[in-house]
């Protein structure tokens, strides 16, 4: 039964998500591919990645990763920053283009939580933020994420 509680609780942010992007859709032509859309959801998940540490999390070779990257930037989604330390490195930062179409996925899962406060005790919420850590941290040690509030645009 677990199993399927995390399924349905996934599930059901996936496809408000993808609702609320349709219905952005009717009024203008979609800019992202599915696979751009997979690469954008990758670099806002690993903060402000370099070309290389985003080639590495999604398994593409570094000029592949760089050709994907450079359509992005080009679509206006991506802004590559010069790191201050490592000239030769560059981050990669969402523009305030894609923040704003990210931020539909956010504000939902912010209502969710709301919702959350609304209706459990502050114990139990305790307790479902422990949980939910230890998930995220010991059960799910092949992805290592950058702790992260709200989704950032590049200035």
């Amino acid at each position: 039964m677990l199993d399927q509680a995390f399924n349905q609780v996934y599930t059901k942010f996936k496809l408000h998500f993808y609702q609320q992007i349709f219905n952005k859709f009717e009024s203008r032509e979609a800019t992202l591919t599915t696979v751009e859309s997979f690469c954008m959801e990758v670099i806002m998940a690993l903060g402000h990645p370099t070309i290389a540490e985003f080639s590495n999390m999604m398994n593409l070779s570094t000029p592949n990763a760089a050709y994907k990257i450079n359509n992005l930037v080009k679509k206006g989604y991506v802004k590559k920053v010069q790191s201050s330390t490592d000239k030769r490195e560059y981050h990669l930062y969402p523009t305030k283009k894609y923040v704003d179409y990210y931020s539909i996925s956010y504000a939902y899962l912010q209502h969710v939580v709301d919702r959350a406060k609304q209706r459990f005790s502050t114990e139990d919420l305790q307790k479902l933020e422990e949980m939910l850590n230890i998930v995220a941290e010991e059960l799910m040690p092949e992805i290592e994420l950058p702790h992260a509030g709200a989704p950032r645009a590049a200035e």
